[in-house]
């Protein structure tokens, strides 16, 4: 789906699954041990996630976890449309 929707990237998908493997909230340095992506790109990546509704920032720390939009990503549940900045 990310070739059809312009922001997405190839990354994005591993990104948002591994922070809802977990369960709760995680940090760009936490995931870095995890994933095969940098500090700097998971952090670009979350906080592009986070403006398009995938991704809930938490209000303390540069922290993410997955929002129910997220998690009907991951299962396949969005049209490229949904995934449109302002739906458009």
């Amino acid at each position: 789906m990310h070739s059809r929707v312009d922001w997405l990237k190839p990354s994005d998908w591993t990104i948002i699954s591994e922070i809802e493997d977990y369960g709760g909230w995680m940090k760009p340095a936490t995931l870095c041990l995890n994933i095969p992506y940098t500090r700097e790109h998971i952090a670009r990546r979350c906080k592009v996630l986070s403006q398009n509704g995938l991704l809930e920032r938490h209000e303390e720390t540069a922290a993410y976890r997955v929002t129910e939009m997220g998690r009907d990503y991951l299962a396949g549940e969005l049209d490229a449309d949904d995934l449109q900045p302002d739906n458009e």
